[in-house]
């Protein structure tokens, strides 16, 4: 919309607030109450052209605040989806570290078994043996830890998205408390 427009829309709400404002105070009072008389339909008319010139933010925060329901209850089906997507995702990281570790493991004691053999031989192949199932043991933790930083990493993406949607709805909530 162009700006020209734009004061043009402004200016004529402007003119109809001030026609409603003094046909307000213009009014006739009603003795001993300090109420006024209105005509119903002359002041509806004047609501409804103002309510015409509202440009299209207000329409659509309108329509937002007839949604609410609807909004927040996405809102959770998706916070749940994301819930759900990162756990699955952790469990399935745990299960892969798990199996590369028996893998590893295993490795580490085949190949500790086929070192196995006479006097120095033997002694360079436990030596040998040892230090591979260490080593096993090593990556395996690293593996494993890896996994749950990897697992707390998807989390907190999750823990963020989540407070962003929740903190959209609630500006959301805050704006339609102020056009309620």
């Amino acid at each position: 919309m162009s700006n020209s427009k734009s004061q043009e829309m402004e200016l004529k709400v402007l003119e109809l607030l001030d026609d409603f404002e003094d046909k307000l105070e213009s009014a006739p009072t009603v003795p001993l109450t300090g109420k006024i008389l209105v005509d119903r339909e002359e002041f509806l008319e004047i609501l409804k052209d103002i309510n015409i010139l509202l440009p299209d933010e207000y329409q659509h925060v309108r329509w937002i605040k007839s949604q609410k329901q609807q909004i927040i209850e996405d809102a959770n089906k998706l916070a749940q989806e994301l819930i759900t997507n990162a756990r699955h995702e952790e469990l399935k990281i745990v299960e892969q570290a798990k199996a590369q570790e028996n893998d590893i493991l295993m490795n580490a004691s085949l190949r500790s078994r086929e070192m196995i053999d006479e006097n120095d031989i033997v002694l360079k192949a436990r030596q040998r043996a040892d230090q591979i199932v260490e080593e096993a043991e090593i990556r395996a933790e690293e593996i494993r830890r890896g996994s749950y930083e990897y697992a707390e990493e998807i989390m907190k993406k999750v823990a963020y998205n989540m407070s962003k949607v929740l903190h959209t709805v609630n500006e959301n909530l805050e704006e339609l408390e102020e056009y309620k």
